[in-house]
């Protein structure tokens, strides 16, 4: 019997798990299953410059030592640029794109986008494409977070939906993949929480379903940076999943099972029986307060 639905979890292959990584996996996880919905696993890599050897098979590997086994095929952006083409295509056929040939030079500085281009007539050679944001309040309820009302037009302005060397934006792939029949939630680190405006701006205009959201507080270094491989997060120690996820628990707010577990397949059935998002803290999560 096919599930009524799906989450997903969305890594860029970048680098190995760590326990930023692992807390928005095992969210995600456990709100799917929770719901009685399947756990989609995909790979944002369009950015192939930023790739690294090995990432997603690592990544892969940690998956499976903490049980967060995922549904059906892997999905990867890479492979899916069809499908981004057709839609960048219908955004354009609705007048609702232009191109755009300002440097990050000339933009240096600017915070929203001063709509340089935006009447002009400019060929697509060597140029980026913008989507001509409407002034419209985007409006949804955060599972996390509670109501949001951002003003994409205000707060960012035309936004880039392919780079000028032709690769696709994250923000229309990921609008497109989670706008896909199949997603229906979305939970992530509150650091996406902004981008959720874009994201469903390009959602509305190209007709596609909205799923939920959820945006998750990050687990943040004593210096209050977001574990990344950029402030060195250590990667996580596939023999230490047990102790692994129960300290992601732990700093999700959620209960721990009274009863004695041996395997990580045991503690995520109860923590699926006792998930309650409503408990999630509000505050980022320091990695040495848990």
């Amino acid at each position: 019997m096919p599930y009524p639905g799906a989450g997903r979890f969305a890594p860029s292959p970048t680098g190995a798990l760590h326990r930023g990584s692992l807390l928005t996996a095992v969210a995600s996880w456990l709100d799917a299953r929770a719901a009685g919905l399947a756990w989609q696993l995909r790979f944002d890599d369009l950015d192939s410059a930023r790739n690294v050897p090995g990432a997603e098979a690592s990544i892969c590997r940690a998956l499976e030592a903490h049980a967060l086994f995922w549904d059906g095929a892997i999905v990867r952006q890479s492979l899916r640029t069809e499908q981004y083409a057709h839609s960048l295509a219908t955004l354009a056929k609705l007048g609702l794109t232009y191109c755009c040939t300002c440097s990050r030079l000339a933009l240096a500085g600017a915070t929203v986008y001063p709509g340089t281009c935006r009447a002009r007539e400019l060929a697509d050679i060597e140029a980026a494409i913008r989507f001509r944001c409407p002034n419209d309040m985007i409006t949804f309820e955060d599972q996390c977070r509670g109501p949001q009302r951002i003003n994409v037009a205000a707060e960012n302005g035309d936004f880039v939906v392919r780079r000028r060397d032709g690769v696709f934006a994250y923000a229309l792939a990921t609008a497109v993949d989670d706008g896909a029949a199949e997603i229906t939630r979305v939970v992530r680190g509150r650091d996406l929480l902004q981008l959720t405006g874009i994201q469903l701006a390009l959602m509305d205009a190209l007709g596609l379903k909205r799923p939920s959201y959820a945006h998750l507080p990050l687990v943040v270094n004593s210096t209050a940076q977001k574990l990344s491989k950029q402030t060195h997060a250590q990667p996580l120690g596939d023999n230490e999943a047990l102790s692994n996820l129960r300290w992601t628990l732990r700093a999700l707010g959620q209960p721990t099972a009274e009863t004695p577990v041996r395997t990580p397949e045991e503690l995520l059935s109860i923590a699926v029986s006792l998930w309650n998002p409503d408990l999630i803290p509000g505050s980022d999560i320091t990695l040495a307060s848990t």
